[in-house]
């Protein structure tokens, strides 16, 4: 587990615009400032993507999405209670950055069980970008040696996992109807 002094130096370089990469529920992604377009932008540089592909945000809890999502107190409750690291593609509110939403008007969320990001959100006050740390098309990384290797140079600020990670991205699930995006 990262220290408290980690995870406030990392908040502190996400308001500021930086990129961090982080253990997420299943791999090692990267990550920002949602609200903050420059720093979203920075990040499919860096990966060298499609700037039409969407972002999963990662929050410590439904509360901290409130504000971006349009979804019913079933559909919350469905959320909340899945088991596995699952990412859900769910309606945008209006008020939800345009540099987030699809051209669906929808976003990809996930309530993470991860302790460190959950801590990081927490202290941030609000969710956070996670997109696999991996080139456009590449491997993610699987340890903290391919994340050094890789992106030493091009985040802020690295959380190391304290456990191995999966290796394996989340499950992705269209909220309105069941349609598993990704298994």
């Amino acid at each position: 587990m990262a220290s408290d002094f980690s995870i406030r130096h990392a908040a502190f370089i996400v308001r500021q615009g930086g990129i961090i990469a982080y253990p997420t529920d299943t791999i090692y992604g990267l990550g920002c400032d949602p609200y903050n377009p420059d720093a979203v932008e920075k990040i499919n540089r860096i990966k060298q993507r499609p700037l039409n592909k969407q972002f999963i945000l990662l929050a410590a809890d439904i509360r901290q999405l409130a504000s971006l999502i349009n979804i019913d107190a079933a559909q919350q409750q469905k959320i909340l209670q899945a088991t596995q690291p699952t990412s859900w593609v769910v309606p945008a509110a209006k008020r939800a950055p345009r540099w987030l939403v699809d051209r669906h008007n929808t976003l990809t969320i996930r309530i993470t069980a991860q302790k460190d990001v959950k801590r990081l959100c927490h202290t941030l006050g609000h969710a956070i970008i996670s997109t696999s740390a991996n080139l456009s098309g590449k491997t993610p990384a699987k340890n903290s040696l391919q994340l050094h290797k890789h992106f030493h140079f091009q985040v802020d600020k690295i959380i190391v996992a304290d456990r191995p990670l999966n290796a394996r991205p989340s499950k992705i699930i269209r909220l309105c109807d069941n349609y598993v995006i990704r298994q």
